[in-house]
């Protein structure tokens, strides 16, 4: 499962990596005695090594030995952090938000929509899809009335083809009768019914429309 961009570790697998950090250091470090004990018995009773750097080497063997440790320590605190972070999207469920709504996610197969605002309406509004690199994929034009608005899109692409699954970001652009241009306006606000923590992103579900928990900017409870 991936909670807010991150792969959430869990602690059998930091368990494991810890496991076999710890026995390739317990390897070494028994052949480091094994070596020391032999140095120590063929030594040369008049001319014996320095135990200074014995005493060093056993000082860096235990100071990996803490860190190894350290590390287990962070991957189980970073599983849990990111366990606190989806049970707090759980909690946006029933929720009034406001988030900007020009992104929605497509999952290669179901149609996925928009809802913006017009201040006015136009004949033959632009509207563009494009894909997270920002290529546009798809372009089209729509009737706008004035106020809110709703764009449908199957996944077609202009090529041809169908889009493949991602997140999706739409641009909307037109002129009324006089040709000033009308301002648009995507920003959603609603009520969440529900999360999907199934893709990178968690997805907040409002009115029908997808909406990335990224583009959240104000929650109150719901109405």
């Amino acid at each position: 499962m991936s909670i807010l961009g991150l792969t959430t570790p869990t602690l059998t697998s930091s368990t494991s990596t810890t496991a076999t950090d710890t026995a390739s250091l317990s390897s070494n470090y028994n052949m480091f005695l094994n070596l020391l004990v032999t140095q120590m018995q063929n030594q040369d009773p008049l001319n014996p090594t320095d135990s200074s750097t014995f005493t060093s080497q056993l000082v860096q063997y235990s100071q990996v030995e803490q860190q190894i440790k350290t590390n287990a320590n962070l991957t189980d605190i970073k599983a849990l952090l990111s366990t606190q972070a989806a049970t707090n999207l759980v909690s946006y469920v029933g929720k009034t938000v406001t988030a900007d709504g020009a992104t929605s996610a497509f999952d290669g197969s179901s149609s996925t929509s928009w809802s913006f605002t017009s201040s006015a309406a136009s004949p033959t509004a632009k509207i563009t899809v494009s894909n997270s690199s920002g290529e546009t994929v798809y372009s089209t034009t729509q009737t706008l009335t004035k106020g809110s608005n709703t764009f449908k899109w199957d996944g077609s692409t202009t090529s041809g083809g169908t889009a493949t699954a991602g997140n999706y970001t739409i641009a909307v652009s037109g002129n009324d009768s006089s040709g000033s241009a009308v301002t648009i306006t995507t920003a959603v606000s609603g009520t969440v019914t529900a999360v999907d923590f199934s893709g990178t992103t968690p997805m907040l579900t409002v009115g029908g429309q997808s909406i990335s928990a990224y583009d959240v900017t104000e929650v109150s409870s719901g109405s």
